[in-house]
């Protein structure tokens, strides 16, 4: 009888076991993990057009940013002040509510409780001190634009919790661009 080194047996051992991990009709981790995301981008995008449409918000109001942020104009900024560009200081006043049927409305955030003389908040457009949303939303702003800001959960805090914010809720800001420097 033929014996087998235990390396042998161990390489196929692993070889067979490795094909049932990616064999037909399974998906692997990373193709699941994927599945979740666009489930979650269509909840998200269902979420907020609920919004839009409770709210009466109709289509020519918005614009849809492709990564699926929306923003409803309140307030046009002067035309002759350029869009805000990554890396820039932008001021603004803000009120952070939730969109959802159940919370709508409900404020979980405001730049006026942070205890500045103006009531305001600076970041820099692009840094990590805000939420993807923030960098991308505003990117399509100027000084003196007011708009309604609702950003898909995967654009906000994701799967995680951050105070009163869920796992994978979608956000709505009324923002102020106060100052571009």
């Amino acid at each position: 009888m033929k014996t087998f080194s235990p390396i042998l047996l161990l390489l196929a051992l692993l070889l067979t076991g490795a094909s049932s991990l990616t064999g037909c009709g399974s998906d692997s981790i990373y193709e699941q993990q994927a599945k979740l995301i666009e489930a979650q981008k269509k909840t998200d995008d269902a979420t907020i057009q609920a919004y839009l449409t409770r709210n009466n918000i109709s289509s020519s109001q918005y614009t849809r940013l492709p990564s699926g942020i929306y923003l409803v104009t309140v307030t046009d900024g002067p035309t002759t002040n350029p869009l805000i560009k990554a890396g820039q200081k932008v001021t603004t006043n803000y009120v952070g509510k939730f969109l959802d049927a159940t919370n709508d409305g409900i404020v979980f955030d405001s730049s006026s409780d942070n205890r500045t003389p103006c009531g305001c908040f600076t970041f820099y457009n692009g840094g990590s001190n805000v939420i993807a949303g923030w960098n991308t939303a505003t990117l399509q702003m100027r000084k003196g634009d007011r708009k309604l800001v609702l950003i898909p959960s995967y654009l906000a805090y994701g799967g995680a919790t951050s105070g009163s914010i869920g796992p994978n809720t979608p956000l709505l800001f009324d923002m102020e661009i106060l100052n571009v420097e």
